[in-house]
């Protein structure tokens, strides 16, 4: 069986996969279908669509569910009876399995995207294998999103202070947000030498997460400031945990797009090495057209097939072949000037060999390149540049505090703490234009330590105050003890 009748029967067989997709199916009566043995079949199925036979058959069964679970008032038993599970806990495990989520969570989450359909082009069911992975770790996202925002509003629904409505609000807007992405995800599974909006997509599931643990943080202030008060639930670590939790989805998903780039990047090359061979071919021909007087021609051309021939296909550059391709036409004009324009073959097949290179020059200025890997090691400078930025941050909430003790319900004096305040600022003064002067490079490593130095100083004033404070200074204590870590973490880097 030739190979392209192979391929006629295996997208028959999905055809009429999806005609009986809820039927019991097996890889034996699939494979009667298409009058092909069973071991066979198995073979050609994964070689061409690039996965087993029902592990294919599955996952079209659970799309199909997922999208009868938004579509429909079914219950989750009937839908799963519909694709061919004995039971709610069989259908709920494989569900999970594939989308991250249960049935019962898709459904109250209103998760607006399924996993991608069938594609009747076997490269993109590679590629979709990748997206449906990126697709299950943000529904995941979601969902815990949306519970997060549920309990946060049963746990608070008679505390008067709407800073916890606010919260709850911005978590529920994140998770109908987040499903902007999928639209990308899709389009990169469809086309995808639009592999590079991966870095978009990791982008913004990063920020959303940065978002997160900047509300992390503000729920710790509200909750240390209320530290006088019993509180059955906390939420700070609760929302940490969410933050961080976004934190591995971007590194999960940036590694889901490096296996498919490479994937990609390997399939573009096959092609490339498909249309450079098939332009030396036709480049072998017009050589043989050309009159043996006029062996400069000749040799030109020669010499340009050899060179294509020789260079390996990861070596090989657009501009490259866009050089051999402007040669071909330089040819093919001196050609045409001392020929016998009589000599039909030869100038077609100079047309041909002109027009094999120049569809190679521009199929290989489409090669994506890979995603520039980390450099190895710590880069210590880009470290102690992120504890300077986390220290404005903190210095930011540290100054948003004092401000709110002195104008907010407690109305501190700001006579009586007048000196320490001062004191506070003077030192953040200092900090700040020590910093700056470090990230224009103008320190060595060592002043780090003046940095570390500079932030107990902060740190001593801060827990001054707060012992002042008395059960209002929680939040000030909270902000002294992450400057901490910060200047523990610059001391242990130094250290290593």
């Amino acid at each position: 069986m030739s190979f392209l009748s192979s391929e006629k029967s295996i997208f028959r067989s999905l055809e009429i996969i999806e005609k009986r997709i809820n039927e019991k199916l097996t890889v034996e009566n699939i494979a009667a279908d298409v009058y092909i043995s069973k071991f066979h079949y198995m073979r050609l199925f994964r070689e061409i669509v690039g996965d087993s036979v029902m592990d294919y058959v599955i996952r079209r069964k659970l799309t199909l569910a997922a999208e009868a679970l938004l579509e429909t008032s079914a219950s989750i038993l009937d839908i799963a009876l519909d694709y061919g599970y004995d039971s709610r806990d069989g259908f709920t495990r494989s569900f999970k399995a594939l989308m991250g989520v249960t049935p019962a969570q898709y459904r109250k989450s209103g998760h607006d995207q399924t996993l991608i359909q069938t594609s009747k082009e076997y490269k993109n069911m590679e590629y979709t294998k990748t997206t449906d992975a990126v697709i299950r770790e943000i529904n995941e996202w979601i969902t815990q999103a949306k519970d997060l925002a549920m309990e946060m509003r049963r746990e608070n629904k008679d505390d008067p202070n709407l800073f916890w409505q606010r919260v709850a609000d911005q978590t529920e807007i994140f998770a109908e947000n987040l499903p902007a992405v999928f639209e990308k995800v899709n389009t990169i599974a469809r086309n995808p030498d639009e592999i590079t909006d991966g870095m978009e997509i990791v982008k913004f599931i990063d920020d959303n997460a940065f978002v997160a643990h900047s509300t992390a943080f503000q729920i710790a202030l509200m909750e240390a400031r209320w530290s006088d008060r019993e509180k059955s639930i906390t939420f700070a670590e609760k929302y940490r945990e969410f933050a961080w939790f976004g934190v591995e989805k971007a590194k999960k998903i940036t590694e889901f797009f490096r296996e498919l780039l490479l994937l990609v990047i390997d399939d573009m090359r096959k092609t490339a090495v498909k249309m450079i061979n098939d332009a030396v071919a036709k480049g072998k021909i017009a050589t043989d057209n050309i009159p043996d007087d006029f062996m400069y021609i000749k040799d030109e051309i020669v010499q340009l097939v050899d060179q294509l021939s020789a260079t390996p296909i990861e070596s090989i550059t657009a501009l490259q072949v866009d050089d051999s391709y402007f040669k071909t036409k330089l040819i093919a004009i001196t050609a045409k000037l001392n020929i016998d324009s009589s000599n039909k073959e030869l100038f077609e097949s100079m047309q041909d060999f002109s027009s094999a290179l120049n569809g190679a020059a521009s199929f290989c200025g489409t090669i994506v390149k890979p995603f520039d890997d980390p450099s190895p090691g710590v880069n210590t400078i880009k470290v102690m540049q992120d504890i300077v930025y986390m220290g404005n941050v903190l210095f930011f909430y540290a100054k948003g505090e004092l401000e709110y003790l002195i104008n907010g319900p407690y109305k501190v004096s700001y006579e009586e703490n007048k000196t320490v305040i001062n004191e506070i600022e003077v030192k953040i003064k200092n900090y700040m234009k020590f910093a700056l002067k470090y990230e224009r490079g103008e320190n060595e490593v060592s002043a780090f330590l003046v940095i570390a130095e500079k932030l107990r100083e902060i740190i001593a004033v801060l827990n001054k105050i707060a012992d002042g404070l008395g059960i209002h200074g929680g939040a000030l204590k909270l902000i002294a003890s992450e400057l901490k870590g910060l200047a523990d973490k610059i001391v242990r880097l130094i250290e290593e």
